[in-house]
């Protein structure tokens, strides 16, 4: 992370608000303390609101630990709105139920004075889903975080030796794997070249801002099954011989 570039920019702009994702989707970083504590100062420097996505804590690998940024320091919770779910890590998405955490208390305020439906609500089934994960969980999700490992660890094993050219890192927290395909000199969008030559469809880089054309996401939270097929599909499609 380059805090030094994200310091120029806050200072350059008239930004009120920093949107931090931690652990980080699509890359899988896992920020370290020193990093947080930096975003912490330029936060405190400018003034800013911190709006922090952590729904993928609970997916992060041994070795790396997530730090929740409101506890870093008071001030960091007096600036912090902190979003969470269980969805991600106990694979609940259909059951559309997250928590806000606000830190400043004028936010709070602003939110119980308006009405309540214009925040919507969430279901019954959600909040006793929710709470089953988080108070019942924790051995199913042990399960699933050493089977996430193994996987995580098969993707960067195929991309290496298969697909050296191919950019990419073990992700530290999260199923998603992020890579670079720019070096193989496609001349289509990746996308398109995996689907067509693979008949595998994943998600492209494009969606997450101009620099990130040529790269892939690709969710490994799947069987081991599955999870070759999509490898050798991107094989197929990406080996430097067919392109």
């Amino acid at each position: 992370m380059d805090l030094a570039a994200l310091d120029t920019a806050v200072a350059e702009s008239a930004c009120k608000a920093l949107v931090l994702v931690n652990p980080h989707n699509p890359t899988g970083r896992v920020h370290t303390r020193a990093e947080l504590a930096e975003i912490g100062a330029i936060a405190r420097r400018h003034d800013l609101l911190v709006i922090s996505d952590e729904i993928h804590a609970e997916l992060t690998y041994d070795s790396h630990r997530h730090i929740p940024f409101a506890s870093l320091s008071p001030d960091a919770a007096r600036r912090t709105v902190t979003l969470t779910s269980a969805t991600k890590a106990f694979n609940l998405a259909a059951i559309r139920c997250g928590l806000t955490h606000y830190g400043p208390d004028r936010l709070l305020a602003l939110r119980d004075a308006q009405p309540p439906d214009l925040y919507g609500a969430v279901s019954p089934l959600g909040v006793v889903a929710t709470e089953a994960a988080w108070r019942d969980g924790d051995a199913w999700q042990r399960d699933l975080l050493s089977v996430l490992d193994r996987n995580r660890r098969r993707v960067h094993q195929v991309l290496s030796t298969r697909l050296p050219q191919v950019r990419q890192h073990i992700p530290e927290a999260t199923y998603l794997a992020w890579f670079d395909t720019r070096p193989l000199g496609l001349t289509e969008p990746p996308v398109e070249r995996v689907l067509k030559e693979g008949n595998v469809l994943l998600d492209g880089g494009s969606p997450f801002g101009p620099d990130a054309d040529g790269f892939l996401r690709l969710n490994f939270a799947t069987s081991h099954d599955v999870l070759e097929d999509i490898l050798a599909g991107l094989v197929q499609a990406l080996r430097p011989e067919r392109i």
